[in-house]
């Protein structure tokens, strides 16, 4: 059997402590089947359009350019740092959010597929999320232009960027997973979610930063990692940590692995039971 080639548990599911190192097993096993996948979700979203992937820097631009007007041209704010941290806020939460959505229905979406040939289907959500962060990693290229435009310099902070998108596709990629065997049984799941997600849009921070939040509820706002990601983003263009303390951040990593973790074990050890529903 070759590197390539879809790895053995075809016959029996593996216990919790296994699972994790079953899934990242299939994983490199199959590399090529989900590089394959990556390349045509890229394909299938930007194949044919006159910009193709320039349409991933032509969305944050014009959003950019919207908040600009509407904040700072029209309202008159003296902050024209604003449209920017919006901006950020934006491209993470949205990448959260479609993983998290995509992943939730990844089985049911697949399910043709599925039920014409075996190979681990932790491929799906893996796919899904590394789609995703490659989109990301093409948005957020935007910033650095209005980086230059406000004299923003490199900081050290900057490593925050990297770390705060891949705990948030990690997360979303975990809690996608939780749900996406509950999808196939339960049809109703990906509204839930979908409502779910919209209303964390308004409390995460995507609209408004720590540095709005009475000092007295600055510990509660935190609490949430998805608000502490989004604001490790504007601090790695910034360069200013007034708000976030390490312990918040340390946590936030900590609960997006766990997530993560968890997500896969319950994966691996439910989906052959979950197709069944398909």
């Amino acid at each position: 059997m070759s590197s390539e080639s879809i790895p053995i548990e075809l016959g029996r599911t593996p216990s919790i402590f296994r699972a994790p190192f079953v899934m990242s097993n299939n994983i490199y096993c199959n590399k090529v089947l989900l590089r394959n996948m990556i390349w045509r979700d890229f394909k299938v979203n930007y194949y044919g359009h006159f910009l193709g992937y320039f349409w991933s820097l032509l969305e944050p631009i014009a959003l950019t350019a919207i908040f600009y007007v509407v904040f700072v041209i029209l309202r008159g704010d003296t902050d024209t740092l604003l449209p920017l941290k919006i901006m950020i806020g934006i491209l993470l939460y949205s990448s959260f959010s479609k993983t998290l959505s995509s992943c939730t229905s990844c089985l049911v979406s697949n399910a043709s597929l599925i039920q014409q040939v075996y190979f681990p289907r932790e491929i799906f959500p893996t796919a899904i999320s590394g789609f995703r962060l490659l989109s990301l990693c093409l948005s957020i290229l935007i910033v650095f232009p209005y980086m230059v435009y406000e004299n923003l310099s490199l900081t050290p902070y900057i490593i925050f960027m990297p770390i705060s998108m891949i705990c948030l596709i990690l997360m979303a990629q975990g809690f996608g997973m939780l749900t996406a065997s509950i999808q196939v049984r339960i049809r109703d799941t990906k509204q839930v979610i979908d409502l779910i997600l919209r209303a964390a849009f308004f409390l995460s921070g995507v609209f408004f930063g720590a540095e709005h939040i009475p000092s007295e509820n600055l510990d509660t706002f935190l609490m949430n990692p998805v608000a502490v990601f989004l604001e490790m983003g504007r601090v790695a263009i910034l360069g200013e940590m007034n708000y976030l303390e390490t312990h918040q951040i340390i946590n936030s990593i900590i609960f997006s692995l766990f997530v993560f973790i968890i997500g896969s074990i319950v994966f691996v050890k439910s989906e052959r039971k979950a197709v069944k529903f398909l």
